[in-house]
């Protein structure tokens, strides 16, 4: 009997060690695993932030983008200088596709309180009166910011007509 009493005390003295033994490790640890999950949340709001910003950053990065594009289209509706040259050109491409002459032109540069740098441009056409609103819409949709301001159309037959323009181009 007095093997199973050993046994019994000693079992007893193992469960009191084991009790002492988890008490003196579980204790500091639990000041460690408040401390890591203190520092959880804190990486966890820091990743929310990050995550916040990198958002923002993508829709900036987007905005750039469009606002770099606009910068072109602005760039080539309202160029640097004057740009005679490629108005030039541009207005009677669009006269041969429109299927007029361009018969005269003549610039003016000037400045506009409101719009700033300008271009008068006074022009002579001739073609057919049914290309004309195809023309007008062509001028509408250039490259090139142009405003019409008079226009003055003469028939010169049953269907053909000579017509002045007064356009205003703007540089900066």
């Amino acid at each position: 009997m007095q093997k199973n009493q050993y046994s019994q005390l000693f079992s007893v003295l193992l469960m009191f060690l084991l009790i002492v033994g988890g008490i003196l490790f579980v204790f500091p640890l639990r000041e460690n695993v408040e401390v890591l999950g203190l520092e959880r949340d804190a990486a966890m709001a820091s990743l929310v932030s990050i995550q916040t910003e990198h958002d923002a950053m993508a829709l900036l990065s987007d905005e750039v983008s469009k606002s770099a594009g606009a910068k072109q289209t602005l760039l080539t509706a309202v160029p640097a200088n004057l740009g005679q040259d490629r108005l030039i050109l541009e207005l009677a491409d669009i006269a041969v596709k429109a299927g007029f002459d361009l018969n005269a032109m003549n610039f003016s540069a000037s400045f506009d309180q409101t719009y700033g740098n300008k271009l008068v441009v006074a022009t002579n056409f001739a073609g057919q009166a049914d290309d004309l609103i195809d023309f007008l819409k062509a001028l509408e949709n250039a490259d090139r910011l142009l405003q019409v301001k008079t226009l003055n159309v003469q028939l010169t037959s049953s269907s053909d007509i000579a017509f002045n323009l007064n356009i205003e181009a703007y540089y900066q």
